[in-house]
């Protein structure tokens, strides 16, 4: 009878232990148990990164985005104690990196950069998936803010500032050149809505004044710029502030609602009343169904490192800092939502939607 008495309260004892093992997790430490299908795991868990962690670049080596990502990869390396890969998967205008980043298991260990782009191509379907419904934003990186620029050369004799450019392509239709990657990009967005806050008519009337010339390649307009073959184009100071150092660039507008600090001489949009304000934004993105621990170690990760005296070196140089640039996760997908509504809007007044 006491052996049986022994038994049952061992039976019980361990009952006890078992019950208190569940309640704290099983004891895994790395809060690895998998995501609940909207990337809400338990926030209270710790993350322990365990091995190399990847960012895919939707495109390629050498341009903006991938030049955001270049001066973080150290630094996040450091944070998370980690290598880290960065990983471009070019084509198709972002939709192949998209597609590779979704293939990837949701483990905590892959994370992809998002532009505006992609909202573009979610919007017109060209997504192999529900880009709204898959991915989540965990951290925004930058905002920059977009200029018009103009051929030193071509303007010669026609313009010499934003306002002469709109009246000259009055008084001469057609004879002017715009120079864009793509017609469904946000960068065509942004101009349409600036050439038509000057010009006073439609996004959809602006080709009856300028001519639009598209190009495969930022460089390749680049050069066309230098070159006098267009007029003018859209870009990020990052991306031309060579050319307007050099004097083969001059800009024209920012599309901001206040002049620039690092140029302010020149003109902006918000004080000649032109509701044109899109600036590139880049931010890191990664699967809805990621463990949320692991979600919130990496933002935690990416603003210690955003805030690293290197990464502020590399956003002074790059003209980074005249707009909010780190952002959370929360904070980023309002910025997100708000650009969905204006790329919709566009798309379907200039019937490409």
């Amino acid at each position: 009878m006491r052996k049986k008495m022994m038994k049952l309260a061992a039976l019980a004892m361990s009952a006890v232990m078992a019950l208190s093992l569940a309640a704290c997790g099983g004891g895994s430490g790395s809060g690895t148990s998998g995501g609940s299908g909207d990337g809400a795991q338990g926030d209270e868990a710790d993350w322990t990164w365990e091995r190399k962690v990847t960012l895919v670049c939707p495109w390629g080596v050498g341009g903006g985005a991938d030049g955001t990502l270049r001066p973080l990869q150290p630094l996040l390396e450091e944070e998370l104690g980690v290598p880290v890969e960065i990983v471009n998967v070019e084509g198709a205008g972002g939709a192949n990196g998209v597609n590779y980043a979704y293939k990837q298991p949701a483990d905590g260990y892959t994370y992809m950069l998002g532009t505006q782009s992609l909202i573009m191509l979610d919007l017109q379907k060209i997504l192999p998936m529900d880009f709204k419904a898959e991915f989540i934003p965990v951290s925004k990186l930058v905002h920059s803010i977009l200029i018009v620029g103009s051929s030193a050369k071509a303007m010669e004799g026609k313009y010499t500032n934003f306002d002469e450019f709109i009246e000259y392509a009055k008084n001469h239709p057609q004879e002017l050149s715009c120079g864009m990657l793509t017609a469904t990009g946000a960068d065509s967005v942004a101009m349409k809505q600036t050439l038509a806050g000057g010009l006073g008519c439609d996004v959809t009337e602006v080709e009856n004044y300028v001519k639009i010339v598209s190009y495969s390649s930022g460089s390749e307009m680049s050069s066309a710029m230098a070159g006098g073959h267009i007029h003018i184009s859209i870009s990020g100071v990052d991306e031309v502030k060579g050319l307007i150092d050099s004097g083969d660039i001059v800009p024209l507008i920012s599309l901001s609602e206040e002049r620039m600090s690092t140029y302010p001489e020149i003109e902006c949009t918000g004080e000649k009343g032109i509701d044109s304000y899109i600036g590139t934004w880049r931010g890191i993105f990664c699967r809805t169904d990621t463990p949320a621990a692991a979600v919130k170690a990496m933002d935690e990760a990416i603003k210690k490192a955003w805030e690293s005296p290197d990464y502020q070196e590399f956003l002074k140089n790059a003209v980074y800092l005249d707009r909010e640039g780190y952002q959370t996760g929360s904070e980023f997908q309002n910025l997100i939502d708000q650009e969905y509504t204006t790329f919709e809007d566009y798309l379907k007044g200039a019937g490409l939607m």
